[in-house]
């Protein structure tokens, strides 16, 4: 039994009912991105990002919480749906969706660090986007952010080396010792930004 199938018995054993996103959403959310210019100049202008890339994860917009659309997939399926707010005055940044399983972002990135060797693990999922694009494919971005952990940290196990490159500022630096802490400091390595840039994103 790999490792990945011994995950899921524990999911099944804890009877974790999640809810599951409509794969429809996706695709209108898609449809919406290309008919919204500020969205759109967001992701090309704001975070630098190719035509290539946002096809790649799927990239939309949702008109009603004006929000950029992340879903997140799990072995290929559709498990959750993060929102990047575009609304200043809105409550939080980033929302997702209730009742769905929080999992790692580029699940791919795990299969193809463990082809490379080592596997870089970034803060957020525009981390993770922008390193992609800059040809990182052994990327990966934790599940809601720096500060969460899992049954996801096993996948890690199999990988000799991961360079962890979390925000250049104190709660990235200490939740950087962290997660080495749990994957083990022999096998960690911190990438270190220069001092004026503040995470992968801003670096690329």
């Amino acid at each position: 039994m790999s490792l990945e199938d011994k995950i899921i018995s524990i999911r099944e054993s804890l009877n974790q009912n999640y809810v599951r996103p409509d794969p429809k959403l996706v695709e209108q959310y898609i449809i919406n991105l290309g008919n919204n210019s500020v969205a759109s100049d967001y992701l090309h202008i704001g975070r630098g990002f190719t035509t290539e890339t946002i096809e790649n994860f799927k990239l939309g917009y949702d008109e009603v919480k004006d929000a950029i659309t992340i879903p997140v997939y799990k072995r290929g399926e559709l498990i959750n749906i993060r929102y990047r707010h575009l609304n200043p005055s809105a409550t939080s940044k980033y929302t997702q969706e209730r009742g769905c399983e929080v999992w790692i972002y580029n699940e791919d990135g795990i299969e193809k660090g463990k082809a490379k060797g080592g596997v870089l693990i970034v803060e957020g999922e525009f981390d993770c986007m922008s390193a992609w694009q800059a040809g990182f494919k052994n990327v990966i971005s934790p599940a809601s952010g720096k500060d969460s952990y899992g049954v996801w940290l096993e996948l890690l196990d199999t990988i000799p080396k991961v360079y962890i490159s979390y925000d250049n500022d104190k709660p990235g630096k200490g939740a950087s010792l962290e997660l080495a802490n749990r994957i083990g400091t022999e096998k960690s390595f911190e990438v270190l930004y220069p001092d004026s840039i503040k995470d992968a994103n801003d670096y690329f």
